[in-house]
């Protein structure tokens, strides 16, 4: 019994893998949820499927990725994606499925901004593992999605950002309507 259930658990790590690597997700982020494989193979299958190794280097941390107001507005969207998409707590674990569906839905709402290296724009996230960051930080307490009374849309909050701790669509639309009267 405890053998099938050894061999289940690695078909599953292999499918779950597969579907992570295939959009390019970073093999060190991959094996936080990935236990029956080693980091090796996690490496060697993303060569495969890709004919590059993977990106090294540091991980991305939720507190620099917005470069700019805006990319809080894509962040939220992302974020709020994966909440309806996710049937439980989103500061459980990660729903792999949830996480993989809002991925693919962000991409086809903004095909031609997804990019696997820098320079990236104000569209964030910009590739898998920056996706996969969000939801991390959610699940740690790092990042909070909250809706705004005002605009009536979910926003997202960074702790330890250096933007302030409001609707971003908020100051967006002040900024503005505050250009256009001394414009």
């Amino acid at each position: 019994m405890s053998s099938h259930c050894a061999f289940a658990a690695r078909l599953k790590d292999q499918y779950w893998a597969y579907q992570l690597l295939k959009r390019k997700l970073r093999t060190v982020l991959a094996c936080r949820v990935i236990k029956t494989l080693r980091p090796k193979e996690l490496c060697n299958l993303y060569f495969s499927l890709h004919r590059e190794s993977p990106v090294s280097g540091i991980v991305p941390s939720i507190t620099a990725m917005p470069q700019a107001r805006e990319s809080f507005l894509y962040m939220a969207l992302f974020a709020s994606i994966y909440r309806s998409a996710c049937p439980g707590d989103i500061r459980a674990e990660i729903d792999l499925n949830a996480m993989v569906f809002a991925w693919d839905y962000f991409c086809t709402l903004y095909p031609n901004h997804i990019q696997e290296r820098r320079p990236f724009g104000r569209i964030r996230p910009a590739n898998f593992a920056e996706a996969w960051i969000i939801i991390e930080a959610l699940r740690d307490g790092l990042a909070e999605l909250r809706y705004c009374t005002t605009c009536h849309t979910p926003y997202l909050i960074i702790h330890g950002c250096k933007y302030q701790q409001v609707c971003q669509m908020c100051v967006l639309n002040q900024m503005h309507k505050a250009k256009n009267i001394t414009g």
